[in-house]
């Protein structure tokens, strides 16, 4: 007889396929890096061109970024990225008063302000190249990174597939 069992979520009670359905749903990317775990929004998805004010409809964004950030206890960078439109000032002026958004924003849904740090980053960061349109938005955006933590913490444990027994 073989026995073939998928063991599905961790003790924390988190459904890892749900999380991610629901983040692609709000245009947020949870990912491992370096230090910890990243969570990537477009600008399109949090602003308006040239503007550092969330807009309302994007709330809910927000809402579900919040959710994610209480689970864990671990400091949080909130990090505004532009494109190379424009001058370093303003850019440099724009990322950290997006950055600034997002932080209060999160705060007013619960997340403690003493784990929370807000940075701009202008254009020194790009994921894409600067020389296209499509490029240009995709370099326009927020990062917050989670010092220190795993994914599983965010988002519940990766479905593990066992394998048959041998007889």
């Amino acid at each position: 007889m073989c026995v073939t069992a998928l063991v599905a979520g961790c003790s924390s009670g988190l459904n890892r396929e749900k999380e991610e359905t629901a983040n692609a749903a709000y245009g947020i990317v949870v990912q491992p890096v370096k230090g910890g775990v990243e969570m990537r929004m477009l600008e399109t998805a949090l602003f308006d061109p040239d503007d550092a004010q969330i807009r309302p409809a994007s709330m809910d964004v927000i809402e579900r970024a919040a959710t994610l950030l209480k689970r864990s206890t671990r400091p949080v960078l909130i990090e505004g990225h532009t494109d190379n439109e424009g001058s370093r000032a303003y850019n440099d002026a724009l990322s950290e008063a997006r950055a600034e958004s997002v932080a209060r924003e999160l705060i007013a849904r619960g997340v403690p302000a003493a784990r929370i740090r807000a940075k701009g980053m202008a254009y020194l960061r790009p994921i894409a190249s600067n020389s296209t349109p499509e490029g240009r938005a995709r370099n326009r955006r927020v990062e917050i990174l989670v010092k220190t933590e795993n994914e599983e913490t965010l988002l519940g444990a990766k479905p593990v597939m066992l394998l048959p027994l041998p007889r």
